[in-house]
C-alpha cells in the first residue's frame, strides 16, 4: 500500500506540472504589434541653405514596437537624422520615413540665402513658387529651373508618354508656336477610328529615379494644403471635340475641357476654337478629399488625357504642369 501511495502521489505531481505547462501554452507572451500607419507632421518644407527643421513621425498603434528609419533621396541637398532635416545646397529632395512596412514622405525645397525670386513679368517665367512639369518645352523649363521640384516629363527611360493602342496618332512636327511662343513644339495628337482615344504620362522606376515617389509627395502636399496647388494646362483647336483629363492616377480628379461631358468627366470650361492657345488653372482644392484616400505608386499615370471618339479630332496641349502658388 505504501508503494501504491508513492506512485499515486508522484502521478498527481506530474499531472499538476503537465497541467501548468498546458496552461502556459494557452497564454503565450503577446507578440509585438505591427505598424498599421505612419504619418509625418509636415508633407513639405521650404528651407534656406544652412537651416534645419524637425519632422515628427507618428506611428500607429502607439504601442507598436518599431523604430523609425529616415533617409534623404538627395543627401547633397539635405540630410536627415532622427527626423532633423539639415539644408545643405539649393535643390530638392524627398525625406522618406519607414517604420515596419509603412512609409511616409516629405518634400524638401532648399533655396540659397536671400535668393531673389523670379520677376513675374519676365518672359517664360511660370506661375507660382514651385513647379512640376509634365509637358513643357526645354527652354521654358530651364528658365524656371530654380523653381523645379520634380520633373515628370517623358525621357523614355523611366518616364514615358504611352498612347493606348490604335487610339491617338502622334503628330511629330506640329505647326505653329508652342504656348510660350517658341518653336520647340508641343504635344499634338489626332484621334483614330476605334471610337475612343487615350494617353498617359507614366512614371515607372526602371531608371532608378523613382519619380513616382515625388508624385506621391506632391499628392500628400496637396492634401495637406489644398488651396496652394494648381494644375496648369494650355490647349488649342479648330474642331469641336471635348477632352477629359485626370491626374495622379485618380479618376476621381476627372475634368473636361470642351462643350460636353465625355468619359463621365464633369465639365470644367469650354474654350474658343480659333487655333489660338487657351490656358486653364485647375484648382487642386476641389480634389483634395478624393486624393486623401488615394496613394501614388510605381507605374502611375501622373496625367491622363482622353478625347471623344471622333476620328480626326485634334488634341493639342502644352505647358502642362503642377504649381504651388
Amino acid at each position: 500500500m505504501k508503494t501504491n501511495k508513492f506512485f499515486a502521489t508522484a502521478f498527481a505531481v506530474l499531472a499538476l506540472v503537465g497541467f501548468a505547462a498546458c496552461e502556459g501554452e494557452k497564454n503565450p507572451v503577446d507578440e509585438p504589434k505591427e505598424v498599421t500607419n505612419l504619418t509625418l507632421d509636415q508633407t513639405s518644407l521650404t528651407l534656406e541653405v544652412g537651416a534645419t527643421a524637425t519632422l515628427v513621425a507618428t506611428v500607429e498603434p502607439a504601442d507598436a514596437e518599431a523604430t523609425v528609419a529616415w533617409v534623404s533621396q538627395n543627401p547633397e541637398v539635405a540630410t536627415v537624422e532622427n527626423g532633423v532635416v539639415t539644408a545643405l545646397s539649393a535643390g530638392n529632395t524627398i525625406i522618406v520615413a519607414t517604420a515596419g512596412s509603412k512609409t511616409a514622405s516629405c518634400l524638401v525645397v532648399v533655396s540659397k540665402k536671400d535668393e531673389p525670386g523670379p520677376d513675374p513679368g519676365q518672359k517664360g517665367q511660370l506661375k507660382g513658387s514651385q513647379f512640376w512639369p509634365i509637358a513643357i518645352d526645354g527652354t521654358t523649363a530651364d528658365a524656371n529651373a530654380s523653381k523645379l521640384v520634380a520633373d515628370f516629363r517623358p525621357d523614355d527611360v523611366g518616364k514615358f508618354l504611352y498612347i493606348w493602342e490604335n487610339t491617338y496618332a502622334a503628330n511629330e512636327n506640329p505647326t505653329g508656336l508652342n504656348f510660350h511662343g517658341n518653336t520647340e513644339g508641343f504635344t499634338a495628337l489626332t484621334v483614330g477610328s476605334v471610337g475612343w482615344s487615350g494617353c498617359g504620362y507614366c512614371l515607372t522606376e526602371s531608371d532608378g529615379s523613382k519619380a513616382w515617389e515625388a508624385a506621391e509627395a506632391l499628392r500628400a502636399a496637396i492634401v495637406a494644403s489644398p488651396d496652394d496647388y494648381f494644375l496648369h494646362i494650355a490647349i488649342k483647336s479648330t474642331d469641336n471635340a471635348s477632352h477629359c483629363f485626370y491626374v495622379l492616377g485618380s479618376e476621381a480628379t476627372k475634368f473636361v475641357l470642351g462643350s460636353k461631358s465625355v468619359y463621365d468627366g464633369p465639365l470644367y470650361k469650354d474654350f474658343t476654337r480659333n487655333g489660338e492657345w487657351a490656358e486653364f488653372d485647375i484648382p487642386m482644392a476641389q480634389y483634395a478629399s478624393a486624393l486623401a484616400g488615394h496613394t501614388v505608386t510605381a507605374g502611375v499615370n501622373v496625367f491622363v488625357a482622353l478625347s471623344e471618339g471622333t476620328a480626326g479630332a485634334q488634341l493639342n496641349m502644352d505647358a502642362v504642369y503642377f504649381y504651388k502658388k
